[in-house]
């Protein structure tokens, strides 16, 4: 069964320099903490983004980065914390210089709708802390 969760933060920093550290795809080790280290294959639509945690390694394609519309969106195509699958994540910053808001949102299958509870609010913790790394490093 296809699921979205959707998440909007209000960050205390300037949006070109939230929408620049997330469009620039990399780095995402040093905003979201349960990201080890983080690295590009290729630039621009179509690079894979390698991301290493704890748990294992996390692989994405880079669907579409619109720097007019500031989205950011990108395929999950290998990932070791949930039990789901076609997953496609849309990262959208708006505001002005001086706060942001990121719409962070997440579509995916899910075979066992009894784990949709704890799949949503594992990744609604987890981008919280996204969003709370990236205010961080954006002010």
């Amino acid at each position: 069964m296809l699921k979205t969760i959707r998440t909007v933060h209000q960050i205390n920093a300037p949006a070109p320099k939230l929408w620049s550290n997330i469009s620039k795809a990399s780095g995402v080790d040093a905003w979201l903490p349960v990201i080890k280290s983080c690295r590009l294959t290729g630039i621009g639509l179509g690079a894979s983004r390698i991301c290493i945690s704890e748990q294992g390694e996390l692989t994405e394609k880079i669907l579409e980065i619109d720097p007019h519309k500031r989205v950011f969106r990108y395929a999950v195509e290998k990932q070791p914390f949930f039990p789901i699958t076609d997953i496609v994540g849309t990262m959208t910053v708006a505001g002005d210089e001086k706060k942001a808001q990121l719409s962070w949102d997440l579509s995916f299958h899910l075979n066992d709708e009894s784990m949709f509870p704890m799949i949503k609010q594992a990744i609604e913790g987890m981008y919280q802390a996204g969003a709370q790394g990236l205010e961080t490093i954006s002010k």
